[in-house]
């Protein structure tokens, strides 16, 4: 009987250590990187596998996806192309940000563009609830998010910045650009506010 036993125990031990780590396998592969921003307005990750996305729609009712990943070359198909013509398929709104560069030694920066239509998107409750996401999931999706943490939510820049790098940008405050953009980051109803205060005083 003993044979018997030390097989089963080990079986149950297998099963007891093996279920976790094959669970969170299939979740980092088809659910990369999925957090809830705001309950119902926004969500990010990385990229989703097929089903992942699935479940994502699912799950939250996601109506809108933006992208901030892009083809390495000119005249190619980005790589997450087959996501996008799923989400045109599924009739689901769907913008894709191209990377931009977040400084500029003079005029407007790149990035900004970018930034105005993701808020532009974020203002339009039709598209709630959205998903944005990059590859990972955690630089360029965070620093999006970041951005939506001082808009809609009024963090300030440090707090949205803290956020950022507890969610996975490790290097954040290496990368001057981006940390520099973020930290000097003006949301819009500060300059409302500073201009209704302005009208006040007149």
């Amino acid at each position: 009987m003993r044979p018997v036993q030390s097989c089963f125990a080990l079986a149950i031990f297998a099963m007891i250590v093996g279920v976790p780590i094959w669970y969170d396998g299939q979740h980092r592969k088809h659910f990369r990187n999925f957090r809830t921003v705001r309950p119902g307005v926004l969500y990010r990750s990385g990229q989703l596998s097929r089903d992942g996305l699935k479940r994502a729609i699912h799950e939250y009712g996601i109506r809108t996806v933006i992208t901030l990943r892009a083809a390495d070359e000119p005249d190619a198909l980005p790589p997450d192309w087959e996501e996008e013509q799923f989400c045109r398929k599924e009739e689901l709104y769907h913008y894709r940000l191209r990377p931009q560069c977040w400084w500029s030694p003079e005029g407007p920066v790149p990035a900004s563009a970018n930034v105005k239509k993701f808020l532009e998107v974020l203002d339009d409750p039709k598209h709630h609830p959205v998903l944005v996401h990059c590859f990972a999931g955690a630089h360029r999706t965070g620093a999006y998010c970041a951005i939506f943490r001082m808009e809609y939510d009024r963090w300030d820049n440090e707090e949205a910045l803290q956020e950022v790098f507890t969610a996975g940008y490790d290097h954040l405050y290496q990368e001057e650009d981006v940390l520099g953009y973020l930290q000097t980051y003006r949301p819009r109803w500060r300059s409302q506010a500073r201009s209704t205060a302005k009208a006040l005083t007149r």
